[in-house]
């Protein structure tokens, strides 16, 4: 009977720890930052520190802190993933003012929300968008998804929805070129207005994918936070590891 006991014993611990490998195998967590400078001057404007939360392999939540040039925190954004899928939700609340953007999928619609700043209400707009829809960081699941189209030059198009103007604009994302960036292959994608029209006004926002991870390596275009005007930074961000 002892034996047994202490067969037993041992079949449980075996049996612990190769639940807790499972359990390490399928969960981790993932930290990165940006540094976000000025795009003409250089000049550092804050710092993105970014938890990002993978089950299985795939980043099911992510939530970046923002910290200005003192290291005080002035943001977070926490973004909740739906899969693979380009449609991801977010809330974001800049804590300088009080402007809180977010969106969230209500079955096959998409809420947008705005909160202009502290003072403001909340509005939100609940919309039936077409196609592919996009959201905030669910756009580098659309670069991921279409990666060899994009390799074969190929315009991918979708329809980006857009809490502070609550409503969604037709965009596309295209290959411009092939670049190495500190000893990484990278391909750099330009997501812009499906409108001709509109991209002679509007800067694309270029973003640089290693091409090893797939993963943005650096940013450059508008930035959701905003100066003390509430105009969008202009911005470049580079990442100290394949990020988001």
């Amino acid at each position: 009977m002892m034996v047994n006991s202490r067969r037993m014993m041992i079949w449980a611990a075996g049996v612990f720890v190769l639940l807790t490998v499972a359990a390490d195998a399928s969960s981790r967590t993932e930290r990165y930052v940006g540094t976000a400078v000025d795009l003409k001057s250089g000049k550092l404007i804050y710092t993105e520190e970014h938890e990002a939360f993978y089950t299985d392999n795939v980043n099911v939540r992510s939530v970046i802190t923002y910290r200005d040039v003192n290291k005080t925190v002035i943001g977070k954004k926490e973004i909740e993933f739906n899969g693979d899928s380009p449609a991801a939700s977010f809330r974001r609340e800049d804590f300088r003012t009080g402007t809180v953007e977010g969106a969230s999928l209500t079955g096959k619609n998409v809420k947008l929300t705005r909160k202009e700043d502290a003072k403001s209400p909340l509005r939100e707009e609940v919309l039936s968008i077409p196609g592919t829809v996009a959201i905030d960081a669910g756009l580098n699941n659309i670069v991921r998804g279409q990666w060899d189209r994009l390799q074969r030059n190929d315009a991918v198009t979708f329809n980006l929805g857009v809490p502070s103007q609550l409503d969604y604009f037709e965009f596309r994302v295209v290959k411009d070129r092939m670049e190495s960036v500190n000893g990484r292959n990278t391909m750099v994608v330009r997501f812009e207005s499906d409108h001709w029209y509109i991209r002679l006004f509007v800067d694309p926002v270029v973003v640089w994918y290693d091409t090893e991870t797939r993963r943005a390596v650096r940013y450059e275009g508008i930035s959701n936070l905003y100066d003390e005007k509430g105009k969008s930074y202009v911005v470049r961000v580079t990442f100290d590891r394949p990020g988001p």
